[in-house]
């Protein structure tokens, strides 16, 4: 038998290796025919690494997390939201994401108020998500914007996502 992985600069040990025909369900294999060893890799066994957080340092989330619990930092953190809105995103008109950050909030709090997952609200802001009409609806509400600047605004957003990937 031979390894499957044969530099030395593997990040794994080698895996094991079957030597066995493999034809269709049904098929004889031929006697003349030349046979091919097959490689099967196990993937579940491989193990999954977690990055870590080094000592003396804490997570961005963590932090954020804890501010967002402190009554005095949530107001803070609602204004450079706002400033974020205004200083970075001031020449983009009206977007999703510029609505939610002019209102103070982060994508966290805009996703648990229209019931999804801070993830969709990324790929909402990033103009690459297609929405349904409750989506739409529930945005509106929240962000206290009728359903045609929402339109704007989601028309917009695929607007500056497209000139950006054009450069």
């Amino acid at each position: 038998m031979t390894q499957a992985m044969r530099l030395p600069a593997a990040s794994s040990r080698p895996t094991k290796t079957f030597n066995r025909t493999v034809v269709a369900p049904g098929v004889t294999p031929d006697a003349g025919s030349d046979a091919q060893s097959c490689v099967v890799f196990s993937i579940e066994t491989h193990p999954k690494l977690q990055p870590q957080v080094p000592a003396k340092h804490r997570r961005m989330a963590d932090i954020t997390k804890n501010w967002e619990k402190d009554t005095a930092r949530q107001a803070a953190m609602a204004e450079a939201r706002q400033w974020v809105a205004a200083e970075f995103h001031g020449t983009d008109g009206d977007t999703v994401r510029t609505l939610r950050l002019r209102k103070g909030w982060s994508q966290t709090q805009l996703a648990e108020a229209i019931g999804t997952s801070q993830s969709h609200v990324a790929r909402i802001e990033r103009g690459d998500q297609n929405l349904a009409i409750q989506t739409c609806r529930k945005l509106a509400d929240v962000l206290a914007v009728d359903m045609n600047v929402l339109d704007r605004a989601l028309r917009r957003q695929e607007e500056l996502t497209l000139a950006k990937s054009a450069k």
